[in-house]
């Protein structure tokens, strides 16, 4: 049986190579098989082990030997058992090969989720910051992606006043300015801040429900490759969602059928299909309900000037004028400041 398995699918990431020969790494792939969607809809039911051990083999005979294809959900059930003890057969010679390898030649590398790029949706800002990055360290990509996750765009803001939300966004364009002046090429440094500066307005405009979950009006982003080869993709999931909600609710219906999703993948596929086939502009007009809404939202927004006294042009004034901050304002945003100032990409 030939399955579309692009639903899972999560982006790619270059990783600093490691092993040599035929086991040498240098390119780590993700693919997420959740059993809800983002929004908490029903999506899938649990794979088997087998129906699990069979997509695993599909997926990485896709991928060259340079390849590791990481596979994250709790739709996996051999994923599930492994966390229990249990672990998902490999080639043992391929293992001690690999391990001895690696021994030879290891490369630290560091797995803080700062490392991984964090993305807005909007495409042209999205692309912009990871040109922008393209020849800086991993920890200047960490510090800035960082500022887009724990700055901008935070996926709770339980903890936080809408004061201080949009204080927090503030800090994040001052940390922007230190990096365009500090070490984003010269070249690059306008049109990373113009984009930094539309995350923040977008961050800006965001609402949260009852419980804080934050909603920032865009579709969520979708791509391929990396830095300036960055490549926008479409979820089909999120537009049957947004452009067919009769079609999605009889999607969600699927995932209680006992045969680990399958059905409602295969629902999901011939629905874009049709859908596509039936009205040809159906993607455009999704793609142009984000557009609208930054157009209407957040084009013109007016940010938040809570840290416009923090100096940029160095790492010692950026932090000296942080603590001057903190110590004349000890009770607001006390966590942040000191989670800011205990970071290790300062020292």
């Amino acid at each position: 049986m030939n399955i579309d398995y692009s639903q899972f699918y999560r982006g790619t990431t270059n990783i600093p190579s490691y092993g040599s020969g035929a086991y040498k790494k240098d390119t780590l792939v993700k693919y997420e098989f959740s059993t809800t969607d983002e929004h908490g809809n029903k999506i899938m039911d649990k794979m088997s082990r087998e129906e699990t051990l069979q997509a695993m083999k599909d997926i990485r005979s896709q991928y060259g030997d340079a390849v590791i294809v990481e596979f994250s959900g709790d739709g996996m059930a051999a994923l599930v058992e492994g966390k229990k003890g249990s672990m998902v057969p490999e080639n043992q010679e391929a293992i001690e090969a690999r391990n001895a390898a690696f021994q030879k030649d290891i490369v630290q590398i560091d797995k803080t989720l700062s490392d991984l790029p964090a993305y807005s949706g909007m495409y042209g800002a999205d692309k912009a910051v990871a040109s922008a990055l393209e020849n800086c360290s991993k920890e200047e990509q960490g510090f800035v992606y960082d500022i887009i996750r724990q700055n901008f765009l935070v996926g709770n803001s339980g903890s936080m006043t809408e004061e201080e939300r949009q204080a927090n966004i503030s800090l994040g364009m001052k940390k922007a300015e230190y990096a365009a002046q500090n070490f984003i090429p010269e070249d690059s440094r306008e049109a990373f801040l113009e984009a930094m500066e539309s995350i923040a307005k977008l961050a800006g405009a965001g609402t949260a429900d009852s419980s804080g979950n934050m909603d920032y009006g865009v579709a969520k982003a979708r791509y391929l490759g990396h830095g300036s080869g960055l490549v926008q993709t479409t979820s089909a999931l999120d537009m049957m969602r947004t452009m067919d909600k009769d079609a999605y609710a009889e999607y969600q219906k699927m995932g209680q059928n006992d045969d680990g999703g399958l059905s409602s993948l295969k629902y999901l596929t011939n629905w874009y299909a049709g859908a596509v086939k039936k009205d040809p502009s159906m993607v455009d007009t999704y793609e142009k309900q984000s557009e609208e809404y930054v157009e209407k939202n957040v084009k013109d927004r007016e940010l938040d000037t809570t840290f416009a006294d923090i100096k940029t042009e160095s790492m010692a004034a950026f932090l000296e004028s942080l603590k001057l901050f903190q110590s004349n304002h000890p009770n607001f945003l006390s966590s942040i400041i000191n989670r800011e100032l205990a970071s290790k990409f300062w020292y």
